[in-house]
């Protein structure tokens, strides 16, 4: 079972410096590099860094974050996620994605929430379309893969108040 955890814990630190150090994860998001345990400290004690954040937990086991990046005068809000190598396959971060989607549904500042995905992650791409986003627009260099811009796409999923 998925649930999402919006308090951050000191024993986050760990299991999320550990998880940074996945290749994927330093490709496809804006992790510092290298990635230390002085980030993962710094990431748990500032939730201001985003709008919103939660710990993604499977079975107790936490193994992801997602997060509200902000909300546009458009009322967009675009998330952002991650998942740690042995929370992958399981098809957990769609539930995650769609649990935000509830939760963000109650908000009247927000219309609609985006992801900004590379065009090369496909696994992202995946998630988000399970997750009831459809591909909205392409944007050239909006995003990296690796040190290297990319083009984004981005997608959207409409809010169902």
């Amino acid at each position: 079972m998925v649930v999402l955890r919006e308090t951050f814990l000191e024993s986050d630190i760990d299991w999320i410096t550990e998880a940074c150090q996945d290749p994927d994860i330093q490709r496809w998001t804006l992790v510092p590099r290298p990635y230390t345990r002085d980030h993962a400290r710094h990431f748990v004690e500032h939730p201001e860094l985003e709008r919103q954040r939660w710990v993604i937990e499977h079975d107790g086991d936490p193994i992801g974050v997602i997060g509200v990046h902000g909300v546009n005068e458009n009322g967009d809000a675009e998330i952002g996620y991650w998942l740690a190598p042995r929370g992958r396959g399981m098809r957990v971060m769609a539930s995650a994605v769609s649990l935000v989607a509830e939760l963000l549904a109650t908000d009247s500042s927000v219309r609609a929430l985006t992801a900004r995905i590379a065009e090369g992650n496909t696994a992202s791409r995946r998630t988000a379309e399970r997750a009831g986003f459809v591909e909205a627009e392409r944007i050239e260099c909006g995003c990296r893969d690796g040190e290297e811009p990319t083009d984004a796409i981005l997608y959207r999923r409409v809010s169902t108040r």
